[in-house]
């Protein structure tokens, strides 16, 4: 699926659960085995974190915990575990015939509850993947799984809340860059996620005309965009529409510099010209 006009993440993690639901397919039987014989989860991650990663329209370069982290994708080793429980602790009460003790409802909310309290615990050990975005959801887990579907992740999005993305830091990293300074304002400071929505001069009207939809302080996080936005269906848009809006004209100033770099680099130098011509007078 393409990243940009393609499904939005509503129809792609419709996609994904069908995928989980073939794995995960029989997993009250399985469930406790897959935590014993780990040899099987390497491939089942891989699989999982490429799912994740288009599901949220995700540069590939986004590690396993944030692309399930913004995807709402625990891990399957936590889903079949889920799965196994629920299934033993609804089995146990018919056996029982307290059925109408606690109801299913009840079980999975419980279940789901646990589920998160496991996985924020994986991703808080330190030295793990993806430390940019944790830093801001993991302390809200259980707000963002619950999120409104309504409310859709996007390319753009997906570069801020990874920092992957159209930022000189990123692009430095991989290569594609000589430094990380910012190149739209010029400016000597590091060109990330936070400089581009927080702090980079070029956009202060659209920045201005964003915080206060969302009564951002100056110096916001994204702790804060994330603590208003999912109050909000207004609150969301407002926030994607001017990332979406900065990001897309920072692309195109990117695609510009890099045309004028390339033409600067293909057109013939004025002294060869010369060079050539006194070259051949002199024969």
């Amino acid at each position: 699926m393409p990243n940009l006009r393609g499904p939005d993440e509503r129809r792609r993690g419709l996609f994904a659960n069908v995928i989980l639901s073939v794995i995960l397919y029989g997993a009250p039987v399985w469930g406790d085995v897959i935590i014993k014989k780990s040899c099987v989860l390497p491939a089942l991650y891989k699989l999982q974190r490429t799912v994740a990663q288009r599901v949220i329209s995700a540069y590939r370069t986004v590690s396993s915990n944030t692309a399930m982290l913004l995807a709402r994708l625990p891990p399957i080793k936590l889903l079949a575990t889920v799965r196994k429980r629920t299934y033993d602790r609804i089995k146990e009460l018919r056996d029982n015939d307290n059925a109408e003790a606690i109801t299913r409802e009840e079980i999975a909310e419980t279940e789901f509850i646990n589920m998160c309290n496991s996985w924020r615990a994986m991703l808080e050990k330190p030295n793990t993947p993806g430390e940019f975005t944790k830093i801001f959801l993991v302390p809200r887990l259980k707000v963002w799984m619950t999120r409104d579907t309504i409310n859709n992740m996007s390319f753009h999005l997906s570069q801020v809340f990874t920092n992957h993305g159209c930022f000189s830091k990123y692009l430095h990293r991989i290569g594609k860059k000589a430094d990380a300074m910012c190149f739209v304002c010029g400016m000597d400071d590091v060109d990330d996620a936070y400089h581009t929505i927080r702090d980079c001069p070029m956009w202060d009207t659209q920045r201005m005309d964003m915080r206060g939809k969302l009564n951002l302080p100056i110096d916001f996080t994204l702790g804060d965009v994330i603590d208003v936005i999912l109050t909000s269906r207004e609150f969301w848009v407002a926030f994607s529409s001017f990332v979406e809006e900065i990001m897309r004209e920072k692309e195109n100033e990117e695609r510009r510099i890099e045309r004028a770099r390339d033409s600067s680099s293909s057109s013939p130098s004025p002294f060869s010209a010369a060079e050539d011509g006194s070259t051949s007078g002199s024969d």
